[in-house]
């Protein structure tokens, strides 16, 4: 009888998913940021450069993975969630991710405001209206919500560390002095399943100490919730790969540090506090310091007499195929030293049937690429540097 409740309260719990706002709101939100860059794309380089719903692109495997690892120890732990902290979070989402963009996201701003509303709310609704929400703050589970911050930070730290030089986006930007000079944004959204253990239903506990949380009735159902998380940061200074492994190493720093916190506040409460307060600063105060070290450098990808820095990599082209890399320096094509595009599509032009290039990657080592051209093949091979040319020839035509 155990196992054909825990069956049907998982039937049920998998079935309440699609009455579930932030199932459809994800999508919405994934649409309408790929349909931004998208639109910003086409303006700056005069085509698309990835496809819809590349933001969350290669989060699949980090999103199922680690919700069944968070919801097996959330329902094995016995950790219970009240409606109501599961209903202001789930609204906390979609707030904060309204403008269409996925900066406040990340679990710090989204699990962090949500708790300071459950810190204040329910006195303030017992004394002024006749709700019946309760002022119990013990019931509101703040260890649990802790725990499960750490775990989002964790995931986010995760997606950081996983992004490669084909995954992040190019822009152009004016630098300081006038010019236009490129930049890369770092942006992921991850939709994280989560089983959620709920007051009432039809699962009895069955162990002392299972759950944590003791809610009278004893009795317990299953929510399946699709919890988002994500981050946006622009770099311009750096390659942005590199910067995307300092932010996560940071992250994954920070997320450490609030799992330990959290864990501390099963023993003294008043430790959950401090937990949700130092993941909100903390996550902050990363971006911040990213951020203006990032304004103090000179742009990475400018214009140089040295070769052509590859801004970005059209997926799916030549260059793709030939495997080179955003932030490598092309120096030489079919023999010829070049130092613009003019002098790089002249020199693929002396031999239209191949392509050999000669590229400085990161290291500072020369590789060799060669590559038969075929008809229909696109004669810029798929890269992007850093001009403005198709900018103002866009603007010419409008005007």
């Amino acid at each position: 009888m155990a196992l054909d409740a825990w069956l049907i309260e998982l039937a049920m719990g998998v079935g309440k998913l699609f009455l579930n706002p932030l199932l459809y709101w994800s999508v919405i939100l994934l649409l309408l940021a790929s349909t931004r860059r998208i639109k910003q794309e086409r303006s700056q380089f005069g085509l698309k450069v990835f496809d819809v719903f590349s933001e969350a692109k290669n989060t699949w495997s980090v999103s199922l993975i680690g919700g069944i690892l968070l919801s097996a120890a959330a329902l094995g732990g016995g950790i219970v969630f009240s409606y109501p902290v599961l209903l202001v979070l789930s609204a906390m989402m979609i707030l904060l991710s309204v403008t269409g963009r996925f900066t406040l996201l990340s679990a710090a701003y989204t699990f962090g405001f949500s708790y300071f509303i459950l810190l204040i709310a329910p006195p303030l609704i017992a004394e002024y209206t006749d709700l019946a929400w309760t002022t119990d703050l013990e019931s509101l589970n703040f260890t649990g919500l802790a725990l499960l911050l750490a775990a989002f930070l964790l995931i986010e730290a995760l997606l950081f560390l996983r992004i490669t030089s084909r995954a992040t986006y190019p822009e152009l930007v004016k630098g300081n002095r006038g010019k236009w000079v490129g930049r890369h944004r770092l942006k992921k959204m991850a939709v994280i399943p989560f089983f959620a253990l709920v007051p009432t239903g039809m699962i009895e506990p069955f162990a002392d100490w299972w759950p944590v949380l003791h809610i009278q009735g004893e009795s317990f159902g299953l929510i399946l919730l699709p919890l988002m998380t994500g981050f946006e940061q622009v770099v311009k200074g750096v390659k942005p790969v590199h910067a995307a492994k300092r932010i996560g190493r940071s992250v994954l720093f920070l997320a450490f540090l609030t799992f330990g916190l959290a864990i501390g506040s099963y023993f003294l409460p008043l430790l959950s506090l401090v937990a949700f307060g130092v993941a909100l600063i903390g996550r902050e105060w990363i971006s911040f310091r990213f951020r203006e070290k990032d304004k103090q450098e000179q742009p990475f990808f400018h214009p140089s007499e040295k070769g052509l820095l590859i801004l970005g990599i059209i997926p799916g082209t030549p260059a793709d195929q030939l495997g080179m890399l955003v932030g490598e320096r092309i120096e030489r094509a079919n023999g010829q030293q070049i130092s613009n595009e003019q002098e790089f599509y002249t020199a693929l032009q002396r031999n239209s049937a191949f392509c050999k290039l000669e590229v400085r990657d990161e290291r500072g080592e020369i590789r060799f690429l060669q590559r038969a051209m075929y008809q229909g093949d696109p004669h810029e091979l798929g890269i992007i540097f850093a001009k403005e040319e198709y900018r103002l020839r866009n603007q010419e035509k409008s005007g």
